[in-house]
């Protein structure tokens, strides 16, 4: 068996482990990074697909410049030197017509539109305003169910549950009311910026400044073991090309969910009230749908959401972002579905409604010789997110020097890879205040 000694080893380089591990590599803790796949960046990154460029999970920067992972991407590498183009805000199709929003106030010029008369026009605006401005809903209620305290227009709803599906990937009566409203303020107003080459080059420029650093980025390498002693980690045993492989660390940082973090410590490393929590954490299914066609399906490159489709669809081609993402002549789009709830996902009824919806919504999609590049199922192991928005109470676990990072425990109003970008961020934080060099 093979050794090895670190500061920090890191399992998993989703970006929420990336981030932890360039923090801590610039810092000068000597850092370890274990990914099981062939590359880097976990749903994080892009790939290239029978030519076409496609993200794995997470599209673009949420937050634009003062997204967590470009801002740790500058505090360890200095100015970035890709380009990078904002999505611009998108157009909504209602009753057959699409609408452009303004760039200011897009939500109540929506509700303006939908509304029955002025008085629920404004019932509903001051009622939002109130939440996003004084003080949040309950999280002991879901947001579908205070929004149908504010008002029973069920084009009203369909508007906020498809907002709900685009910030946080999962419908208003999944997700708590409180929770929602401090993903929303936080997210409302933000550029969202998809660089040079995608997110990959995200991905690359922090594994640059890892190994710079003398730290290590060992891909094919499956962590199957934490070792824990005396309730503190200790570091990991894993499995790769060359063998068994054991990794003395101080410190072990997990990017592979909270629940696997569990399982290959001991649950009787952990307290039941922990381990209670952990295990009622319920990943986020989907499914992305990722089509072709000779030429584009709409000329709006700021997406189109469409609300009276069988599922809540937001409908993004890339190429009119980047044309290089695509061959010549031909253009990339995809959309997200999110089934009516989490459980009892249905892959191929998903799939159908998914090209009945695309159909229903782009009738000259087969005229135009479209074909559908790809179908992402997200279950299992590779979820939407493992979590549903949640807080950072879970990353610290009450195994000392063990944390988690990564969607299942992104800190409170934050989504996605930017949520997971920010999980790692503070992670180091506390390492670096805790563990000196």
């Amino acid at each position: 068996m093979e050794k090895k000694n670190c500061d920090v080893v890191v399992i998993g380089s989703g970006i929420g482990g990336l981030c932890a591990a360039a923090k801590l590599s610039y810092a000068g803790y000597k850092t370890i990074v274990l990914e099981r796949m062939p590359i880097l960046g976990g749903r994080y990154t892009y790939v290239d697909y029978k030519g076409y460029h496609v993200k794995r999970g997470v599209p673009a920067l949420y937050y634009g410049q003062r997204d967590p992972s470009l801002i740790t991407l500058k505090d360890v590498h200095g100015d970035v030197d890709f380009e990078m183009r904002q999505i611009p805000s998108p157009k909504w199709r209602i009753g057959g017509k699409d609408y452009q929003l303004p760039e200011k106030g897009g939500l109540w010029h929506l509700i303006s539109l939908v509304s029955r008369d002025k008085q629920e026009e404004e019932k509903v605006i001051a009622e939002l305003r109130r939440v996003f401005t004084w003080r949040e809903p309950s999280d002991q209620i879901t947001f579908g169910e205070w929004l149908l305290g504010a008002t029973d227009n069920r084009t009203i709803y369909a508007i906020l549950n498809s907002w709900c599906v685009q910030v946080m990937g999962a419908n208003a009566n999944e997700v708590a009311a409180g929770e929602s409203v401090r993903c929303f303020r936080n997210f409302t107003g933000t550029q969202h910026l998809i660089p040079q080459n995608g997110l990959k080059t995200i991905i690359e420029s922090l594994a640059k400044v890892i190994t710079s650093r003398k730290g290590e980025l060992l891909t094919r390498v499956k962590a199957h073991k934490i070792l824990v002693r005396a309730g503190m980690a200790k570091g990991v045993e894993a499995r790769g090309p060359d063998g068994e492989l054991q990794i003395e660390a101080k410190v072990v940082i997990s990017n592979i969910g909270p629940k696997k973090t569990v399982e290959l410590s001991g649950e009787q490393h952990f307290d039941r009230g922990y381990a209670e929590e952990v295990k009622a954490l319920q990943p986020l299914t989907g499914l992305h749908l990722f089509v072709t066609s000779n030429g584009p399906l709409y000329d709006w490159p700021g997406g189109l959401y469409t609300i009276e489709t069988q599922r809540a669809v937001v409908w993004i081609d890339w190429t009119l972002i980047w044309p290089e993402f695509s061959p010549k002549g031909k253009n990339l789009m995809s959309f997200y579905l999110k089934p009516e709830h989490r459980f009892g996902y249905n892959p191929q009824k998903e799939y159908e409604i998914g090209m009945a919806d695309l159909v229903a919504t782009f009738p000259r999609f087969k005229e135009q010789g479209g074909e559908v590049l790809q179908a992402r199922h997200y279950q299992g192991e590779w979820p939407f997110a493992r979590a549903l928005p949640s807080s950072e109470r879970h990353q610290k676990t009450p195994v000392e020097n063990l944390y988690n990072v990564g969607d299942a425990v992104n800190p409170q109003g934050w989504i996605g890879g930017s949520g997971a970008a920010q999980s790692g961020r503070m992670v180091a934080e506390d390492i670096m205040k805790r563990n000196k060099v």
